[in-house]
């Protein structure tokens, strides 16, 4: 998990490349994928969403996520709920706006194929190539998947609440069944480690008061 998250600046590329598209196609691809750094939703339950579910979320202020729609054993899952922050709100606002004139229980999500063959919803697999393609646009590392953006959620906690219990607000929010599967998140981050081995690979650099010295040895 070290390296499959997008760094602060990682995400601010991507998330730069898609705004300067203002095709439908481009507008959907922004929207699913602010969804999903800022709700940490694996990418297979945010697709299920219909368009009933983006109302309710909006007017509950929760995204209920079955637990038949969630990953694991059957015995071990359980109904999840995501907040609607500010981000969220936005990104369910611009896929209902794209959707207007959907039925309630048609997907919030949709890929259109070819012509004739009307609106389908999206596959894991089609947008697992979506987020290639914008991810080679942004410049940004091969591999990047869609659920490279669950951690990225994760991560994003981590670096920024300022909450006693870091590890137990990752649990709740991404919706873990054991904090054994949240604990990856308390290892150094990649930018961290990358930092250290550049501070420690650079010349070291001599301080005004240690030069003094140097000279005053010579001069003696």
């Amino acid at each position: 998990m070290l390296n499959k998250y997008l760094t602060e600046d990682e995400q601010k590329r991507l998330l730069d490349v898609l705004k300067l598209y203002k095709s439908e196609v481009a507008q959907r691809d922004s929207a699913v994928v602010r969804l999903l750094i800022h709700s940490g939703m694996r990418v297979g339950e945010c697709l299920r969403l219909s368009v009933r579910d983006a109302m309710a979320a909006l007017k509950s202020g929760y995204i209920y996520i079955p637990k038949e729609y969630r990953k694991g054993r059957a015995d071990e899952r359980c109904d999840h709920e995501v907040l609607v922050t500010v981000s969220v709100r936005s990104a369910l606002h611009d896929l209902l706006a794209i959707r207007v004139g959907a039925e309630l229980d048609e997907a919030l999500i949709v890929s259109r194929k070819s012509a004739g063959l009307g609106w389908h919803a999206m596959s894991v697999r089609g947008f697992q190539q979506r987020v290639a393609f914008w991810a080679g646009e942004a410049g940004l590392r091969d591999g990047v998947s869609p659920h490279w953006f669950r951690h990225t959620r994760a991560m994003n906690i981590m670096r920024r609440t300022t909450a006693t219990d870091p590890l137990g607000v990752v649990k709740a929010a991404l919706g873990h069944a054991s904090i054994r599967s949240t604990e990856v998140y308390a290892r150094q981050t990649r930018e961290h480690v990358e930092a250290a081995l550049r501070e420690v690979d650079a010349k070291p650099r001599l301080r005004l008061a240690d030069l003094r010295k140097q000279h005053e040895g010579r001069a003696s």
